[in-house]
């Protein structure tokens, strides 16, 4: 009797080996960018989503300032009277601006503002200042119209990281780069106020907003 055939081996080529290592190299590289591509996707929305929150927030302080807009003349700590109740400039107000590095566009005095049962040290009005600085568009505010040496003073950035910020005043039908009102008449009140600035990533930006000039 022959003896019988030893049983064959089982086991993988070194070629079907090869073939594997190399398919989950594939998918292993395919998985890392797919998972890259979907985190970076996710700042990006995240980013968005900031500066999109940012651009409500300003505007809504914008429309409450500007649509709010008084009449009243202050002072200065010295007790000088400012001559104007609004003015604004594209090119910047020189004799409003405290340091070099700021721009500033818009100064005027605001009503309306709340103070339930006067529980802050506060007057309901407020004298608001929109100036550039560093790039950013911020909001300057003291606590008084006519201030003194303990009057609060607090800058709060609308827009940060913006470019190429323009304002300009709607007077009569014709957009203007400067105004000038003052409380004996001189000049006019615009009807609305447009400010213009590009903010990466989102591209040009723009805001119309009206005045009591515009109100029925």
């Amino acid at each position: 009797m022959s003896a019988a055939a030893p049983a064959r081996e089982a086991g993988f080529s070194l070629v079907e080996i090869l073939v594997s290592v190399f398919v989950f190299a594939v998918i292993g590289t395919i998985s890392v960018a797919l998972m890259a591509s979907s985190v970076g996707a996710r700042e990006i929305n995240s980013e968005v989503l900031e500066r999109t929150a940012m651009i409500d927030r300003a505007r809504t302080l914008l429309r409450e300032d500007l649509g709010q807009i008084a009449r009243r003349a202050v002072r200065d700590k010295a007790g000088y009277r400012d001559p104007w109740i609004l003015a604004g400039a594209a090119t910047g107000l020189a004799d409003y601006e405290t340091d070099t590095d700021e721009r500033v566009l818009m100064v005027f005095t605001r009503h309306g503002r709340a103070n339930p049962g006067l529980i802050r040290p506060r007057s309901s009005l407020v004298h608001v200042t929109y100036l550039i600085r560093g790039g950013n568009l911020v909001r300057r505010v003291r606590d008084y119209p006519d201030p003194g040496e303990a009057t609060r003073i607090t800058d709060q950035v609308l827009i940060a990281g913006g470019e190429d910020f323009n304002v300009e005043f709607l007077v009569g039908a014709a957009w203007q780069n400067r105004v000038f009102l003052s409380e004996a008449g001189q000049g006019a009140m615009p009807a609305a106020v447009r400010l213009r600035y590009d903010l990466p990533p989102l591209g040009a930006m723009e805001h119309v907003l009206l005045t009591p000039e515009a109100q029925p």
